[in-house]
């Protein structure tokens, strides 16, 4: 059984990240191969050491907030996960359940790949309960054990989607009385924002999911991360 589900495993990772790996693979050097990775999105500082110089990338700001068993989720709960990130509301009349039904599709192609997840964070938590959530996500059969619909203080809600460069606030004169953007932002396993660059040589940052462009993009990108996640890995295994 051991070795059914590692065979199992192997084939999966490699379904996912072997077209990503030859998308990465673009030129043989003297003795080298480079790959193509995805872009820091955010600030960066560099501070000497003994060993040269290190690189700390932005990271998603800590936040604490609760999944529909109303336990705590927080950064260190997304450690060493691959994650897309977006707002939503429950009672949303607009863009939401567009916005779902193709993030729907994003988890349904990468729920067999571990350490991936998605999580959606309700702009509206006095409504948006656990327990209303649980509902939510159940009515509408999103996975439960690879969506995270979460909730929390609604202060604390605004100012973590600013900080990573998203729009979610309360607005009575739109429909629903809330407003928020409709990308998503693809998260590393270090809890970095990454993303493309464009034709212009710009740093994408997010993805609009209703934009049927943008939403390949955000797979594609997905694929390239889990090929760098798993390069990494094996990295130091053998180090």
């Amino acid at each position: 059984m051991a070795n059914n589900s590692f065979f199992n495993r192997a084939v999966l990772i490699a379904v996912l990240v072997l077209p990503a790996l030859l998308y990465l693979f673009f030129v043989y050097g003297q003795n080298e191969v480079f790959f193509q990775t995805l872009k820091y999105v955010g600030p960066k500082t560099v501070e000497a050491s003994e060993e040269g110089f290190d690189t700390a990338y932005y990271e998603v700001p800590d936040f604490t907030l609760f999944g529909t068993d109303s336990a705590e989720v927080t950064n260190e709960t997304m450690d060493s996960t691959i994650y897309v990130l977006s707002f939503f509301f429950s009672t949303c009349p607009t863009i939401c359940p567009a916005m779902n039904f193709h993030l729907n599709d994003v988890e349904r192609r990468f729920k067999g790949y571990p350490e991936f997840e998605m999580v959606s964070i309700s702009v509206d938590p006095e409504k948006d309960t656990p327990e209303k959530l649980a509902l939510y996500q159940k009515v509408n059969n999103y996975n439960t054990t690879k969506w995270r619909f979460l909730t929390g203080d609604k202060e604390h809600i605004y100012a973590l989607a600013k900080g990573v460069y998203l729009n979610a606030f309360e607005d009575q004169t739109a429909e629903g009385g809330f407003l928020h953007s409709t990308s998503a932002i693809l998260i590393d396993w270090n809890g970095n924002i990454r993303s493309r660059i464009d034709d212009n040589g710009n740093i994408v940052g997010s993805y609009d999911v209703l934009d049927v462009t943008q939403l390949n993009d955000l797979e594609e990108d997905i694929k390239v991360l889990i090929a760098e996640y798993e390069r990494e890995k094996h990295n130091k295994l053998d180090e």
